[in-house]
C-alpha cells in the first residue's frame, strides 16, 4: 500500500496529526523498509489496535496472494492451487505455499509483514532473557505461534508467524498490562525461540495434561548396528511429538508421506485421515524428513540403508498419564515411493479391560439380544465387516462379558490390541510357524471353555474352529464380509461344508462405524432433498437433522468419536436348514430380514440419524449401496406408519 494512503487515512481519522505523520516520514528515510504504521506505533503516537482498525475498516489491507504476485514470487495459477490446498486442509495459505516449495520461510514472513504493516525481524543469534517467560503462558504462546523477545518501557515486543487478531491482541494486553508491539518472524525461528524462552524439552502442552512418553522400552539407538547414523535432537523431538500427538488424539495410524514438495504428516482419527496442528513448522518436518524415517527405522530395528524395498517391523513404548502407566505397541510399514519413503505407524494401544458393549455405543435392545445369544454354551459366534469397522473391539467387549473365574478363555490374535485380566492371550507369529491354525490345534489341548480366533482367513482355520465348536467349546471370530448373511456364503466359498456351518453357527453380527456429531458444536442443518430422497425420507417429513459446525474439540471436522451400526442375525432352526441347501446371499438375506423385529444395518444407522447423533452423509459413506437400495423402502414405511 502506498505510504501516503495509510498516512492520510490516519490523519483523517484524527488518530495522528499531520506534523506527526511528516516526522514519521523523516524517520522512515533513515530506516528504509520499515512500515509507516510501525514507526508511528513505536513513537507512541498510534496504537496498534487503532492501526489495525483503520486498515480493516477501510478495506485497505492487501491480500497475501496479491503481494506475492506483485513481488514476482508466484503466479496466479500457483496461487490458486495453494488456495485450494489451504481450504481443503484448513491450513494457512502461507503454509500451503511453503509445503509446495513455492516460497521459503523468509519470503513468506516478509510478505506477511508487508501485508500487515509490521516489522520483519530475524531471531537468529538473538539473546532471550529467561525472565520473558513470566509474561506469557507457554501453552498459549505455542498455540498462537508467538514468543516474547523484549520488554522495555512498558512495551512488550512479541514475534509471531501470523499476526494476532484484534481480540487476541487486546486479550494479551489486558493479561500483560502492557502495550504489545507485534513483529513478524519465521515460524521455525519462533519455535526455536520458544524452546529457549520457555525451556521446552518436548511437548509442553501435552506434559501439562499429565501425559508422559517413556522411551525406556525402545531399542537403544546407541546399541544399534547403525551406530554411524547421526540422529539430531530435532529429529528425536519431532518423532516423539508425532507419536505423542497420535496417542493423545486417539489416532489409529500415523502417516508420513513423501511428496514432491516435502513431507506431509496425517493422522487417521475416527476412520478419516486428518491434518493436525503439531506445534512445529512444516518446513522443519520436511527439512528432517529423511532423518525422521531413519529414526523410526532404528526404533524398530529395520535396515535403514534399505530404501528400495518395503519393510515391516514393530516397537514398544510406555505411556504414563496421571500416574497410570500402560504399554503401547506400534506396527511400522515403510514403502519406497517416487519422492522418498512413506511410513505408516499403526498404534495398538493396549488399554486394559473395561471395554463393554455399552461403552462402544450399542443400543440397549441390541445388547439384550446379543447377551441372550451368548447364553448358548457352545457354537461359533462371528463378527463381520471390513477392516477398521470395530470388529476386534466388539469381540473384546463380548469376551469381557463372558469372562469370570469359572471359565477358561484363550485368544489367538494378530496382534493383541487389548489386555484383559483373567484371559490367556497369544499372538500369531508366522515367522516361527505360529499360525492361527497351529495355535488353535494347541489350544484344544489346553482345556478351554471359550476360544477367540482373531480372524478366519482360510479353510483350515475355519474347519478347526467349527470342529472345536462341535466338541463343546464356544468359538468367537471375525470375517471380512459386507453383511451378516454373507458370512455363510463366504465360508462355503472357502470350502467349508454347509452341514458344518448349520450345526455350529449361533450368531452373526455385521457392523460399520459412523462418526458421531461433535456435541460441542452441534447445530441443526437441512440435508439436500436429493440426499433425503435417496434414503427414502419423503419431502416435508418434518424430521430434524444435526451436524457439527467445527470447533477445536473436534479439530474442526464436526465429528468426535464413532458409534457402531449393526445387523444381528441369530439363526432359527429353519434358516440353518436352508444353509444346507447352499443358498445365494440375496435369497438368504430376503428370508432372514423379512422376520419382524430384525433390523438391517441401514435401519440401525437411521436410528442414529433420528437421534441427532450422526449425519445422513455418514450412512452413504459406510453402508454398502445394495443395502441402501433395499433399505429405502423400509425407511419410507417408518414415515407412513407415523
Amino acid at each position: 500500500m502506498p505510504v501516503g494512503k495509510i498516512g492520510e487515512l490516519l490523519v483523517q481519522a484524527k488518530l495522528i496529526s499531520q506534523e506527526q505523520l511528516d516526522h514519521a516520514f523523516e524517520v522512515q528515510q533513515l530506516t528504509p523498509g520499515q512500515p509507516i504504521g510501525q514507526i508511528l506505533c513505536q513513537m507512541g503516537w498510534l496504537k496498534a489496535r487503532d492501526l489495525d482498525h483503520v486498515l480493516d475498516f477501510n478495506n485497505k489491507r492487501r491480500k497475501l496472494g496479491e503481494i506475492l504476485i506483485s513481488q514476482n514470487l508466484i503466479n496466479e495459477e500457483r496461487l490458486n492451487n495453494a488456495l485450494k490446498i489451504s481450504k481443503d486442509e484448513k491450513i494457512p495459505l502461507g503454509r500451503a505455499l511453503i509445503r509446495q516449495h513455492l516460497l521459503d520461510e523468509d519470503q513468506l514472513a516478509r510478505a506477511i509483514a508487508s501485508q500487515h504493516d509490521l516489522k520483519y525481524v530475524s531471531l537468529a543469534g538473538v539473546y532471550f532473557d529467561p525472565a520473558l517467560s513470566s509474561f506469557i503462558n507457554a501453552t498459549y504462546a505455542q498455540r498462537l505461534r508467538i514468543v516474547p523477545i523484549r520488554c522495555r518501557d512498558n512495551i512488550l515486543s512479541i514475534a509471531m508467524a501470523y499476526p494476532l487478531h484484534r481480540e487476541e491482541r487486546l486479550q494479551l494486553e489486558n493479561w500483560c498490562k502492557m502495550t504489545i508491539d507485534m513483529v513478524i518472524a519465521k515460524e521455525s525461528d519462533i519455535i526455536i525461540a520458544q524452546q529457549k524462552v520457555f525451556k521446552m524439552s518436548g511437548a509442553p502442552a501435552l506434559e501439562e495434561q499429565g501425559f508422559e512418553l517413556s522411551e525406556d522400552q525402545i531399542r537403544d539407538p546407541v546399541k544399534s548396528k547403525y551406530v554411524g547414523d547421526f540422529i539430531s535432537a530435532d529429529v528425536d523431538f519431532l518423532v516423539k511429538r508425532l507419536i505423542t500427538t497420535g496417542i493423545m488424539r486417539g489416532a489409529s495410524d500415523i502417516h508420513l508421506e513423501s511428496t514432491e514438495h516435502g513431507m506431509i504428516v496425517r493422522f487417521r482419527i475416527d476412520g478419516i485421515l486428518q491434518t493436525i496442528e503439531l506445534g512445529v513448522s512444516d518446513a522443519l518436518i520436511s527439512a528432517n524428513a529423511r532423518q525422521m524415517v531413519s529414526k523410526i527405522k532404528i526404533m524398530c530395528d529395520m535396515d535403514i540403508a534399505e530404501r528400495r524395498r518395503p519393510q515391516d517391523s514393530s516397537f514398544k513404548m510406555s505411556v504414563s498419564k496421571e500416574g497410570k502407566r500402560r504399554n503401547v505397541d506400534f506396527r511400522v510399514s515403510t514403502v519406497p515411493t517416487q519422492f522418498g519413503e512413506n511410513v505408516v505407524i499403526r498404534i495398538l494401544d493396549k488399554r486394559s479391560g473395561g471395554i463393554t458393549l455399552e461403552k462402544l455405543g450399542y443400543f440397549p435392545e441390541d445388547i439384550a439380544t446379543l447377551h441372550k445369544a451368548l447364553e448358548k454354551p457352545t457354537g461359533i459366534f462371528l463378527v463381520t465387516g471390513p477392516t477398521g469397522s470395530g470388529k476386534s473391539s466388539t469381540l473384546y467387549a463380548v469376551l469381557s462379558h463372558i469372562n469370570h473365574p469359572g471359565v477358561k478363555t484363550l485368544t489367538i490374535e494378530d496382534p493383541i490390541e487389548y489386555s484383559i485380566d483373567g484371559i490367556v492371550q497369544t499372538e500369531v507369529n508366522e515367522i516361527i510357524g505360529n499360525t492361527f491354525a497351529r495355535l488353535l490345534r494347541a489350544f484344544l489341548r489346553q482345556d478351554p471353555d471359550n476360544i477367540m480366533v482373531g480372524e478366519i482367513r482360510d479353510l483350515e482355520t475355519a474347519t478347526i474352529s467349527m470342529r472345536a465348536a462341535l466338541t463343546g467349546h464356544s468359538v468367537f471370530s471375525t470375517l471380512h464380509t459386507n453383511d451378516a448373511t454373507s458370512a455363510v456364503t463366504r465360508m462355503i466359498d472357502m470350502g467349508v461344508e454347509p452341514s458344518l456351518i448349520s450345526t455350529t453357527l449361533r450368531y452373526v453380527l455385521a457392523q460399520r462405524l459412523v462418526r458421531h456429531v461433535c456435541v460441542s458444536c452441534k447445530v441443526p442443518y437441512t440435508p439436500s432433498a436429493q440426499l433425503q430422497s435417496e434414503l427414502g425420507i419423503p419431502n416435508g417429513s418434518g424430521m430434524e437433522f444435526f451436524q457439527g459446525k467445527g470447533c477445536p474439540s473436534c479439530n474442526f471436522t464436526g465429528f468426535s468419536g464413532r458409534r457402531p451400526i449393526v445387523e444381528l442375525w441369530v439363526p432359527t432352526r429353519e434358516e440353518l436348514l436352508m444353509v444346507n441347501r447352499r443358498p445365494d446371499n440375496l435369497s438368504l438375506r430376503n428370508i432372514v430380514f423379512s422376520v419382524p423385529g430384525r433390523m438391517t444395518m441401514i435401519e440401525s444407522g437411521f436410528r442414529l440419524v433420528q437421534a441427532g447423533e450422526t449425519k445422513l452423509e455418514e450412512l452413504l459413506r459406510v453402508v454398502p449401496y445394495e443395502q441402501i437400495e433395499a433399505g429405502r423402502e423400509k425407511i419410507a414405511q417408518l414415515f407412513e406408519a407415523a
